[in-house]
């Protein structure tokens, strides 16, 4: 199933299972009058959902870790589409992970039914609704049957009034903020946003060095990474393959470096083809569909600069403080742009820019026709890294210092 599918879905059946449970909502709030118990001032166990987004899981870290230290006694489930488990398990803050397969609906309803049973059976005091959207984490969050349920309430998105709790979601904040909102009601109050590093193992760092040297890297050269895919959520948010491809090759001509083009199996085929359209790939690295997450936070970690539209990629790299240029236009960098580290954004103010948001559902308008990505040129881009690194361009060096944390 893909995002597109996944909304469709999410609306069309969503709004009449959040009705119907209203009511049943309302009936049980009329027997808690009388039945229910005085319950613990202290959460033991708390439930964390978040579906869409590799990027906005790490985004999410700051709220995590702050309710681990205000209650290092806690345990933490995540409840994410398995695509997620991986950056989940790596971020090391959680204690359970449920993960739903959407490759088929079958596999998706038979994982459903087994996270719903595992989650009531272990009883989360507080469960907490992490989507902007979603009629489905609103669904799960009721049946979770915690005596907390936190979510954001936007009145123009109607979810039903399945939540105990509900923080108001400002789109004029950055997400780190927005995500640490949910914590406010159990009394947390979040100062350190910085994001949490995705962990490796010492034999997947050993791979990413291996796969590199195979690829004919020497470990003196300089590498600068090139992303140029992002989810399908929107691909209205890629720089057009063009761009990329005039910016290489006027990097390859200025320094002596190599490019390292990344992506997932899925991104192969793109990759691919501009990566053929690029006069000389002597230089050109193609490491789409050969890593997986915890090689490619090796491979990232051996970067100089890391060059990326706006997804999940470039939050990893901002964790590992590798210095970014990051192009965004659908989405504003107000929103999801690096909040720390030497990172330059590229984000033209057109009219109809951003115009993803979660009251159309993250959709863009334009079907395709991203004139706010097709604005920015390929000579602007250059000239402005040329300034914003001043010196390091012209040694070739930009401080990178990866933190990388192994397992």
């Amino acid at each position: 199933m893909n995002t597109k599918m996944m909304k469709a879905i999410d609306c069309y059946v969503g709004v009449p299972i959040c009705f119907v449970l209203g009511f049943v909502r309302k009936i049980e709030i009329f027997f808690r009058l009388f039945f229910t118990k005085k319950q613990a001032d202290v959460p033991k166990q708390i439930l964390i959902m978040k579906f869409f987004g590799m990027g906005s899981i790490l985004l999410a870290s700051p709220l995590i870790k702050s309710i681990k230290k205000q209650y290092p006694l806690i345990k933490i489930g995540f409840l994410t589409f398995s695509e997620n488990q991986d950056i989940v398990d790596r971020l090391s803050l959680v204690d359970n992970v449920y993960s739903l397969r959407t490759d088929n609906p079958t596999n998706f309803i038979v994982d459903l039914i087994k996270s719903i049973w595992k989650i009531r059976k272990q009883r989360y005091d507080i469960t907490i609704d992490m989507e902007f959207f979603s009629k489905f984490s609103t669904i799960m969050t009721y049946i979770s049957g915690s005596r907390i349920k936190i979510g954001y309430f936007l009145r123009q998105m109607w979810r039903g009034n399945l939540l105990t709790h509900h923080v108001y979601y400002n789109h004029y904040k950055h997400i780190t903020e927005v995500f640490g909102a949910l914590a406010s009601p159990i009394g947390i109050k979040i100062s350190d946003y910085t994001l949490s590093i995705p962990k490796i193992s010492e034999i997947e760092d050993s791979i990413s060095t291996r796969i590199l040297e195979k690829e004919g890297v020497a470990s003196k050269d300089v590498l600068i990474g090139f992303n140029v895919n992002v989810s399908d959520l929107s691909h209205e948010r890629r720089w057009p393959m063009q761009s990329f491809k005039t910016l290489a090759e006027m990097l390859l001509n200025e320094l002596d470096i190599k490019i390292v083009f990344i992506g997932t199996p899925m991104d192969i085929p793109y990759v691919s083809e501009l990566i053929h359209r690029v006069k000389d790939i002597s230089r050109i690295v193609n490491l789409a569909g050969k890593t997986n997450l915890g090689e490619l936070v090796g491979v990232l970690g051996r970067l100089s600069l890391f060059i990326t539209n706006d997804s999940g990629p470039l939050h990893i790299a901002t964790a590992l403080s590798i210095p970014t240029v990051s192009f965004f236009g659908p989405e504003t960098p107000t929103l999801y742009g690096p909040i720390s580290g030497n990172n330059l954004v590229f984000y033209k103010e057109i009219y109809c820019s951003p115009c993803l948001n979660v009251f159309n559902v993250k959709t863009a308008p334009c079907n395709g026709h991203n004139v706010c990505m097709q604005t920015i040129e390929p000579e602007e881009v250059i000239a402005t890294i040329r300034s914003h690194f001043n010196i390091l361009w012209r040694t070739h060096r930009f401080d990178n210092e990866s933190p990388i944390i192994k397992l």
